[in-house]
């Protein structure tokens, strides 16, 4: 009897400790793929476009933090935020500015609402960097 009683104590213990390292094991799994998230970004000057899509980066990221991970990126921080300079070596210069767009499935292409270091991106959405002229507000769409 007593052996008997190990034996089950020692099976329910095993069935306990598989299970829990099962549950652990999502858990972190899940956790780690969460912690993410991909994104589509575009730079367009001209006739030039370069896409970066599929980027995974931490989840919470600005866009500013994405932009700086795929081009080379020149800015200046001010008290209001950071100020886009140029994009891989492309400066602004007089009314031609990089604005940054979001791509939104009814309304097409739509200016950032706020500076890129403001802006956290979400799984799946699509930004394009343009090099345009801003001497008309709003500038036109890509």
């Amino acid at each position: 009897m007593r052996e008997r009683l190990s034996k089950i104590l020692m099976l329910t213990l095993l069935i306990w400790a598989v299970g829990a390292s099962a549950l652990l094991a999502s858990c972190v799994y899940e956790k780690g793929e969460k912690g993410y998230v991909v994104v589509n970004i575009g730079f367009k000057q001209g006739d030039s476009l370069t896409w970066h899509n599929n980027t995974k980066v931490p989840a919470g990221s600005t866009l500013f933090d994405v932009t700086k991970l795929v081009a080379d990126v020149e800015y200046k921080q001010y008290p209001y935020g950071v100020f886009i300079e140029s994009i891989e070596g492309v400066r602004n210069e007089g009314s031609y500015y990089w604005m940054w767009w979001k791509w939104d499935n009814k309304m097409g292409w739509t200016l950032g609402p706020v500076g890129a270091d403001r802006y956290v991106v979400g799984d799946g959405e699509t930004y394009l960097w343009f090099y345009e002229d801003t001497s008309n507000y709003p500038p036109p769409k890509p």
